[in-house]
């Protein structure tokens, strides 16, 4: 525990050196995108060395932060649109794909639009953001499409997003504008998730239930249209704007894909600890194992033999369900279509509300029995890049590094609740030694009392049975006298 910690530390200076950077980077100060293509250098080596020390962090050959000791999978509430459950609120917005330039000239420069989001906090109070988009040109007589590589729309905290050389207005310009707006107001992102799905924005209440905060409209307001001969941009993305605000049961879910399959080549330990609890059920995600294997398992673990892959795609999550379900009656589903932010193809979704999952794990024997309340379990989760977020990660423009922010920020949660979730483990380790401790002297204090001579009360018994036995011997002399005296007459 104390070495992956330390491990971690390092982990965390990075990412905050990281995230200076990006502040760097996303002022205004830099002349060109030369000067952040250097930053961006020392952040590609520190991505390279976080993936470094999650390969290498090891403890007596035990992998610690390569994901291997995650507990199986990660289990998550998720947020879903109306057809399965919800967590708090979801609601969408939709793009226009596309809309034509051609209409914008230099007498629309300094026009704007206004994206803005009318919600309740989790206290009721009625709150309103609004993301304010200009149009803006950095040229002269731009006058149509074939100027449009200098055109831009420029959001409240002056970062620019410049728009296709073609003339074309791509959504995902407007849309990674809106998202970064929105993600720089504290107070939005403190009660929603922001993120991007395909057209959508989609805000999901961080708070569970009808506690949390709720999205009660959404809307466009603008005193320009983008494009002559195409639907308004502005009057599309308001017409299709959509709002959910009932509150559904949760759901849970784990990624199949983070579970540990069994080889044939792994000996029983080795799959032993493969084997993942779910409910009090066990159940081992497996590869053509032998017969030999199969029953040193025994008959309380579930096989789930996904042929010859090494890890659960799609399809396997499917057959991972579908055998959870016949074993426990829990209804489970794999959504990848119908679900919003961070659920993916491989995702197992439960409508249980609390749900125990157990699994590769490091297992420490804490007391003197087999019982598992004298185990202790310690999960650390993945800590290479990819799990932390930051693959994607590029601070070469400005609209990235302002983006980029977020991300290290969350990035920087994540190692927090790592290190937060090891120190208590280590605080609880240190209360279970001191206890031990207590156990083991109260032990030996009785054991002493067994088996220790108590001197005194040897003394007594010795010194008495000494004086016993001289007695005997002079009373059998005595006795012998008389006899002897007879004798010594007769002769």
């Amino acid at each position: 525990v104390q070495t992956a910690e330390g491990a971690l530390t390092e982990v965390h200076d990075m990412l905050n050196r990281m995230y200076s950077l990006a502040e760097q980077s996303a002022n205004g100060t830099y002349e060109n995108e030369t000067d952040r293509a250097q930053l961006q250098k020392e952040v590609t080596q520190l991505k390279t060395e976080i993936d470094r020390i999650a390969d290498s962090a090891n403890f007596n050959g035990i992998q610690l932060l390569d994901g291997s000791l995650s507990g199986g999978s990660q289990v998550d509430n998720v947020a879903m649109d109306n057809s399965v459950a919800i967590k708090g609120v979801y609601t969408t917005a939709s793009m226009a794909k596309t809309a034509n330039l051609a209409g914008l000239t230099t007498a629309d420069i300094g026009k704007s639009m206004d994206y803005t989001v009318t919600w309740k906090d989790g206290n009721g109070k009625e709150q309103t953001t609004t993301v304010k988009l200009t149009y803006q040109g950095d040229g002269t007589g731009v006058d149509n499409a074939a100027s449009a590589s200098k055109n831009y729309f420029e959001d409240a905290n002056g970062n620019k997003y410049y728009l296709a050389s073609s003339g074309t207005l791509s959504a995902s310009k407007v849309q990674n504008a809106i998202l970064a707006s929105l993600k720089a107001d504290k107070n939005f992102t403190e009660a929603f998730d922001v993120a991007v799905t395909g057209t959508k924005l989609q805000f999901t209440a961080r708070t569970e239930g009808t506690a949390g905060a709720q999205v009660l409209s959404t809307g466009v307001s603008h005193n320009f249209s983008i494009g002559k001969d195409s639907p308004a941009f502005a009057a599309s993305m308001g017409a299709n704007a959509t709002v959910t605000t009932a509150a559904k049961d949760s759901m849970q879910k784990f990624d199949a894909a983070g579970l540990a399959v069994g080889a044939s080549s792994d000996t029983l330990e080795d799959l032993q600890a493969k084997i993942f609890e779910l409910d009090g059920h066990k159940f081992l995600v497996g590869n053509a194992l032998t017969n030999d294997q199969i029953k040193g398992l025994g008959s309380d673990v579930t096989i789930i033999d996904i042929g010859a892959a090494s890890v659960a795609n799609a399809t396997h999550a499917n057959q991972i369900a579908a055998e959870i379900t016949r074993v426990t009656g829990m209804e489970t589903a794999v959504e990848a279509s119908n679900a919003t932010a961070g659920i993916s193809a491989t995702d197992i979704l439960f409508t249980k509300d609390t749900l125990s999952l157990t699994g590769n794990s490091l297992t420490l024997q804490i007391g003197d029995t087999s019982d598992s309340f004298n185990q202790l379990n310690v999960a650390i989760k993945d800590c290479h890049i990819a799990a932390l977020g930051l693959s994607s990660l590029d601070i070469g423009t400005q609209s990235g590094a302002a983006a980029a922010l977020d991300q290290i920020k969350d990035a920087i949660n994540y190692v927090s609740d790592v290190r937060g979730t090891l120190g208590a483990t280590q605080n609880r380790l240190d209360h279970t030694i001191n206890n031990l401790s207590v156990m083991q002297e109260n032990i030996q204090d009785a054991e002493s009392t067994i088996r220790d001579t108590d001197i005194a009360d040897e003394m007594m018994s010795y010194t008495k049975n000494n004086i016993l036995i001289q007695s005997a011997q002079a009373m059998l002399a005595q006795a012998n006298s008389v006899p002897q005296g007879v004798l010594q007459l007769l002769q």
